[in-house]
């Protein structure tokens, strides 16, 4: 088993899950792909492309997928195909459809489509 870990997002308390899941495996067991702890909006919105091509041509050898839900898991899939019959795991931090705003007119809900969309995968 090897599990490939992606998170957009390499701060806070996404890194400390993350750090706990790594402690408990040998660094055999997964590949790590990261990216900083700056402007989730801008993370969520495009991560995936940017996943896309970090991620080994050798994807086939990743039994499971590891990733939080401020990756567009969909969005990644479709341009990597290779990863469908992956095995996937998604932390899903925060509810972007009811996630507390100022003002409901503030409400982007394309982040909520996102998940949603994520949970299909």
């Amino acid at each position: 088993m090897k599990v490939l870990i992606l998170e957009p997002f390499y701060g806070g308390s996404h890194k400390q899950l993350i750090d706990i899941i790594l402690n408990r495996l040998n660094p055999s067991e997964y590949e790590l792909i990261t990216q900083t702890a700056k402007k989730w909006h801008w993370r969520a919105r495009s991560s995936a492309l940017w996943f896309s091509q970090q991620i080994p041509d050798n994807s086939s050898e990743f039994s499971h997928l590891f990733c939080s839900s401020v990756l567009n898991l969909c969005e990644l899939v479709g341009l990597r195909h290779e990863l469908v019959k992956t095995r996937k795991v998604v932390y899903f931090h925060e509810n972007q459809l009811v996630y507390p705003v100022q003002e409901t007119k503030d409400r982007d809900y394309q982040y909520g489509y996102n998940e949603i969309l994520t949970a299909l995968v």
